[in-house]
C-alpha cells in the first residue's frame, strides 16, 4: 500500500472513530485555558452590552498574550482579538475560541481562530456574529492554547460544533 494510501486511510479512520462534537461549551474543545463571562456581568442595557475583556497567556511561561473584548448588541456580537507575543525567539500558531452558551450549555455561536505568530508580532482582527438565540444567550466561554500541531489544529472540531449549533 503507498504512503498516501496509508495517509488517507488514516484520515478516514480518523473521522470515523473521532468523537463526536455535542454542541455543548467547552466540553468539544481540548486543552485550552479558559475563562468564563457571564452575560450578567456584562455592562449596557437591553439594546447593547460591553462585557469584561479576557486577557490570557497563550504560553504560561512567556509574554505572550490573548485579548478579547466583546460587545453584544441584539442579535450582533462584535468581537475584537489582539494576539500579542512579546517573546523574541519563540514562534506559535495560536488558537483561540469563544463559545456562546444558552442556559441548558448549548452552543448559540462559535468563534475560532488559529493564527501564527512570530517573534514581536503583534496582530488584531475585529470579527461580528449574528444570532437570533444571541438574547437566549447567559454566558460566554473563552479559551486559548498553543497549537502544537499547527495551522488547522481543531478545524474539524470547529466544522462539528458549527454542524450541531441549532440556529
Amino acid at each position: 500500500m503507498t504512503l498516501r494510501r496509508l495517509s488517507l486511510l488514516s484520515l478516514l479512520l480518523s473521522l470515523l472513530f473521532a468523537p463526536a462534537a455535542w454542541a455543548d461549551g467547552k466540553a468539544d474543545w481540548r486543552d485550552y485555558a479558559w475563562q468564563t463571562i457571564r452575560l450578567a456581568d456584562c455592562r449596557g442595557d437591553s439594546r447593547s452590552a460591553v462585557c469584561p475583556p479576557y486577557h490570557q497567556k497563550w504560553d504560561w511561561k512567556r509574554d505572550q498574550w490573548v485579548d478579547i473584548a466583546l460587545t453584544i448588541t441584539g442579535t450582533r456580537l462584535a468581537l475584537t482579538q489582539t494576539l500579542t507575543n512579546r517573546a523574541i525567539r519563540d514562534d506559535d500558531h495560536v488558537c483561540v475560541t469563544v463559545v456562546v452558551v444558552d442556559t441548558a450549555g448549548k452552543d448559540i455561536l462559535v468563534h475560532h481562530q488559529n493564527w501564527q505568530m512570530d517573534p514581536g508580532q503583534s496582530r488584531s482582527d475585529h470579527f461580528a456574529y449574528t444570532s437570533a438565540r444571541l438574547p437566549d444567550a447567559v454566558a460566554i466561554h473563552i479559551g486559548s492554547k498553543q497549537c502544537r500541531r499547527g495551522a488547522h489544529q481543531d478545524d474539524a472540531v470547529l466544522a462539528r460544533v458549527e454542524a450541531g449549533i441549532k440556529r
